[in-house]
């Protein structure tokens, strides 16, 4: 996982996988707040755009997720948001697989989280052996919008 924002990018971003790198410049280049919530094509061959205006849950609620093949680019636009991350591992068991569908699975109880409270500007990149719960609320639930850029792993580099 990195965790960053964008006033600070620039000086981090020679350490970022160069797939990061172009998602986070594009992400700046467009007007995200005219784009409605939906999907949204760019301009690279596995690489697409998510944006999400989900209202944020206690993280009791919230399932935590894996991807197979993407890495997520999460750049929280407006409210406030907490994300809880741990790192896969053989404890750490999927009851809901949905990877070949839909590139997700699911997991139980989860042993090791860490927190992250993010405000406007801040982002998580979230690879593959990242087990995560997006979307948690800080102290109430309140509704959130957020860019979620997923690349593909043969984009990422």
């Amino acid at each position: 996982m990195i965790f960053s924002d964008l006033n600070n990018w620039e000086k981090e971003k020679h350490t970022f996988p160069a797939g990061v790198r172009r998602a986070i410049e594009r992400l700046q280049s467009m007007e995200l707040d005219a784009l409605p919530a939906g999907r949204h094509e760019m301009d690279e061959a596995g690489m697409f755009l998510l944006i999400n205006e989900p209202e944020t849950r206690p993280w009791q609620e919230v399932r935590p997720e894996t991807h197979l093949a993407h890495t997520d680019v999460q750049l929280l636009l407006s409210g406030r948001e907490q994300m809880r991350v741990a790192k896969l591992s053989e404890d750490q068991l999927i009851v809901d697989n949905r990877y070949d569908a839909q590139d997700i699975a699911f997991y139980g109880e989860v042993y090791n989280e860490n927190i992250v409270n993010l405000v406007p500007g801040d982002f998580v990149v979230l690879f593959p052996t990242d087990i995560h719960r997006p979307n948690c609320s800080v102290e109430e639930d309140l509704p959130i919008r957020k860019a979620v850029v997923k690349i593909h792993r043969d984009a990422l580099v």
